[in-house]
């Protein structure tokens, strides 16, 4: 669920200021700090975890934390190693513990803390066969109900961004652009626009049949059954949407929205700078998040081994298995699949002109073999009938709903 870390905060600022377990020299110490944090431009959702962490190391000490001896730094660590959580949560704890004292020390870090390893003991990235592939992306969105769903997927897996991100977006945050669209994406790091490609078919068409498309302010992500039509999607129902359509593909692989940045993230690699990755991603720049997914890719390495015994490497495609088909008469974008062109119905693959010229030959030969008088008939009769549509609103309705 998408969590209001605003409101969180706030909860958890008033539980120190009430605790009975953390000394008053502490509660000033945790508010000086929180005030920092935002002086640095923290996320709220990264502010409550720092601030969280805190708040257990301070109900933990009976001292006044801030004049902490190398010795009692120990005990604490030693007490973060001993508590039943996760490794990273442990890990965690201690980066808290090495900011709080880099903070108090005016940049540097004291020898007290400056011991500490935060450094994460092993990799424990998704194994290559949980990430989502651009195969894979195509069969979800060719299993997806309706165009709501399949922009979506386009989008998670295109943009990378992080669910928040996706499911906050507005009808405004789409622009068009040189390239087809671009979005504004409004994250942790500040605002980024983002170009797109791959998703704009699925995005036009779902954003054309949007009830409040005119409505700049309107949440892209909203209802489309009858109950509670046109009003803005709860987000457990959209993660319900992805594990149903995955299901229905047969896609075996964790198809949650953080996969769709990871996975992303990673086939990214290939092709990106880590500082496009930071850019891209919404990472502070310099951040060494970038380097694992160059690790995950193997970029680096097997492309230069490759080049050693004068292999070119052949597994990244110069071209994405998703990118759009321009239409030549209109220049729509259709979906990469698309046998006509969704605008104009121009046919877009030597199959489908094919199809259509067999179509036209066999009606052309029906026509041949009526007699004369049958073809004015037929010719009387559609007349008439075009005319009667002209008069008549819902006859020329009735005549669209059988084309």
């Amino acid at each position: 669920m998408i969590l209001d870390y605003d409101k969180m905060l706030q909860r958890l600022v008033d539980n120190v200021r009430k605790s009975s377990r953390i000394k008053k020299e502490n509660k000033k110490l945790f508010e000086e700090f929180r005030k920092y944090l935002l002086v640095q431009g923290c996320s709220d959702a990264h502010m409550y975890k720092m601030l969280s962490h805190l708040k257990k190391i301070l109900e933990f000490v009976d001292y006044d934390l801030k004049k902490a001896t190398k010795s009692q730094i120990e005990d604490i660590v030693a007490w973060i190693n001993q508590r039943k959580v996760s490794d990273e949560t442990k890990r965690q704890y201690k980066i808290v513990l090495k900011v709080l004292f880099k903070w108090l020390n005016g940049g540097e870090y004291p020898e007290a803390v400056k011991w500490i390893k935060t450094s994460s003991k092993s990799r424990k990235d998704k194994l290559p066969e949980k990430i989502l592939t651009e195969d894979d992306v195509k069969k979800l969105i060719d299993a997806a109900d309706n165009p709501r769903d399949k922009a979506l997927i386009a989008l998670l897996w295109e943009t990378g961004a992080r669910i928040s991100e996706i499911y906050n977006l507005k009808i405004g945050d789409f622009q068009d652009h040189v390239y087809g669209l671009q979005i504004v994406i409004r994250g942790k790091t500040g605002a980024r626009r983002l170009p797109l490609i791959e998703s704009v078919p699925y995005v036009r068409a779902w954003l054309n049949m949007h009830p409040e498309r005119d409505n700049k302010n309107a949440p892209v992500w909203v209802n489309v059954g009858t109950k509670g039509k046109g009003k803005k999607v709860g987000y457990r129902a959209l993660v319900k949407m992805l594990n149903e359509v995955a299901k229905k593909a047969g896609i075996d692989k964790p198809v949650n929205p953080h996969n769709f940045r990871h996975s992303r993230a990673t086939f990214l690699a290939n092709y990106f700078t880590e500082a496009q990755m930071c850019e891209w991603f919404g990472w502070v720049q310099g951040s060494d998040i970038p380097a694992r997914y160059v690790h995950l890719s193997g970029r680096d390495i097997d492309a230069a081994y490759a080049r050693i015994h004068g292999i070119k490497d052949e597994r990244v495609p110069e071209k994405s298995k998703l990118t759009p088909i321009n239409c030549p008469r209109c220049d729509e974008k259709n979906a990469p699949d698309a046998r006509f062109c969704h605008r104009c119905g121009q046919a877009l693959t030597l199959e489908a002109a094919l199809e259509v010229e067999e179509a036209e030959s066999i009606v052309l030969e029906a026509f041949a073999t009526l007699k004369d008088e049958d073809v004015l008939k037929m010719l009387e009769f559609i007349t008439k009938l075009y005319r009667v549509a002209k008069t008549d609103p819902d006859v020329a309705r009735r005549l669209k709903e059988l084309t």
